[in-house]
């Protein structure tokens, strides 16, 4: 199935990119909805109880280089393979006034590879999905972005290729390190690795290893200080590649974070805890500040998605059972929200031409569906009790502050609480309440001022129906997911919790705490 996955999106690419425009939305349509519910069945049927893998497809490959074709999914990745077919669903509909057949082609290969990431349990056949996801993504920013779309796209990719130069390495390093060490066949196989804990805690150069990984996760997810790549291809991406990014490839980040640095090399996490803490106080902090001072409400977006992701670094380096459910709860709810925020800025710039937060104003009264909705995404990012986001933040923060190493960390992470309070709060009241501002520019017509250029000028047209019907997964999982997380909750703390248990058996035997 894992398979089906991965190749119904890329054959709807293909199918996409032959025919006709009209013909590749709805391509994109059908392969995106199909593998939705795919990955919804295995979602449901996943047994929770014990959190080991399921769905596993192991084939030989290139045998001769310990390459083989493992596949698998867990409590830790089945959420973001659904999320990441939903997402892309979400994407083409968000998109359809696109003309061009490539660019939906382009959102059926990112689902592939994406999907393949989180997947993949073979090192070398991780890596290749995770270059592959580059491709789509640098051109969806390059053709359809905005002004500066060249200068984002070409930092997107410097940074996200410096990091995978480094993961490679380390991935080389670390298996030929194990054969050497062991006297075993060279393997990639992530089952092979983990059998060989022990063994990997005391390579030579081990820490280096570890921060070859962690340095290209901490990019993509993206942690302070190599997170400047973000607002940048956030900002100048459109509308789909803003959802997509947001949604799953920061994911990929965190993700990377706990199957392979706490994973396999826990002994060097809880080495450079304090180090990874401090990073992830300075995201949290620094990314709600960034936030507050933007003039541009979806770059204000993109600065957000950085202090959300400090609560997840936070909540991973705890190395507790909780702060690991939260980091997890909170990159799924933090995709849902923030990719219907995004959704939801991109429809309003496309109305008013503007993404400047001072030329907006009364959006509600003009647009109340389109406004009821931005109350709801934007009051789920800043963490409203009730929300998707206020379950992941909470149970961050809590297993940061039960751990003592990590305590004081999560204290002063609270502060970034009550700054997206400011920001968010300062937004909306700026954008969604005041007066009509179609009703303002008839005022100022009527006064014979220049309302004829101002950007506010036509009576704005509420969302479509295709717009109500992208929006409505998202808005019903943020509502859901935040009323009743024993939909999610289940699922990791199984694999979390095995997860904890192989960590806290190397690290006794190595003498940690």
């Amino acid at each position: 199935m894992i398979t089906a996955l991965i190749l119904i999106p890329i054959i709807a690419a293909i199918l996409a990119a032959v025919s006709s425009s009209e013909i590749a939305k709805r391509v994109a349509v059908a392969a995106s909805l199909i593998t939705t519910v795919m990955s919804a069945i295995m979602y449901f049927s996943y047994n929770t109880a014990g959190g080991q893998l399921a769905f596993v497809e192991k084939v030989a490959w290139i045998p001769q280089a310990g390459i083989g074709y493992f596949m698998g999914l867990d409590g830790l990745s089945l959420p973001f393979v659904f999320l990441t077919s939903l997402l892309t669903l979400v994407s083409v509909l968000a998109s359809w006034d696109e003309p061009k057949k490539s660019f939906f082609a382009l959102f059926l290969v990112m689902q592939a590879s994406v999907t393949g990431v989180f997947a993949a349990l073979d090192l070398i056949l991780y890596f290749l999905f995770w270059e592959v996801v580059l491709i789509p993504m640098f051109f969806i920013i390059l053709v359809w972005g905005y002004e500066n779309r060249r200068y984002a796209g070409i930092k997107f990719v410097i940074y996200s290729l410096t990091g995978s130069v480094l993961m490679l390495v380390a991935m080389l390093a670390l298996a030929f390190g194990v054969a050497g060490a062991t006297g075993k066949p060279l393997s990639f196989d992530y089952e092979s690795l983990l059998a060989n804990l022990d063994t990997i805690k005391t390579l030579p150069g081990i820490a280096w290893i570890f921060w070859g990984f962690l340095i290209a996760f901490l990019i993509k997810l993206p942690a302070f200080p190599v997170h400047t790549w973000l607002p940048h291809a956030h900002t100048e991406a459109p509308t789909g590649g803003s959802i997509m990014l947001a949604g799953v490839l920061l994911k990929m980040g965190g993700y990377g974070i706990l199957r392979f640095n706490l994973g396999l090399m826990p002994q060097q996490m809880q080495q450079f805890q304090t180090v990874l803490a401090i990073l992830a106080t300075i995201g949290v902090i620094y990314g709600a500040y960034c936030a507050m001072a933007q003039k541009d409400l979806k770059r204000m977006v993109a600065y957000s998605s950085v202090n959300h992701m400090g609560y997840v670094l936070l909540g991973i380096v705890s190395m507790t059972a909780m702060g690991i459910h939260g980091a997890v709860y909170q990159m799924v709810a933090h995709g849902i929200i923030t990719g219907l925020m995004f959704m939801m800025v991109g429809f309003l710039s496309h109305r008013t031409h503007t993404r400047e937060i001072a030329k907006m104003t009364g959006i509600y009264n003009a647009m109340p569906i389109l406004g009821a909705i931005m109350w709801m995404a934007f009051l789920g990012g800043l963490g409203l009790p009730g929300m998707a986001g206020f379950i992941g933040e909470y149970t961050a923060l809590s297993g940061a502050i039960k751990n003592p190493a990590t305590m004081w960390y999560g204290y002063i992470s609270l502060v970034g609480i009550i700054v997206t309070a400011g920001f968010i709060l300062y937004a909306v009241q700026r954008v969604l309440l005041g007066r009509n501002p179609a009703a303002a520019d008839d005022h100022a017509h009527d006064d014979h001022s220049h309302s004829s250029h101002n950007t506010t000028q036509h009576a704005y047209h509420d969302l479509s129906a295709l717009e109500i019907a992208a929006a409505a997964p998202l808005v019903i999982l943020g509502v859901v997911l935040g009323l009743y997380p024993a939909l999610l909750t289940p699922w990791i703390d199984g694999s979390a919790q095995l997860l904890l248990e192989t960590a806290q058996r190397v690290m006794a035997l190595g003498g940690g705490q």
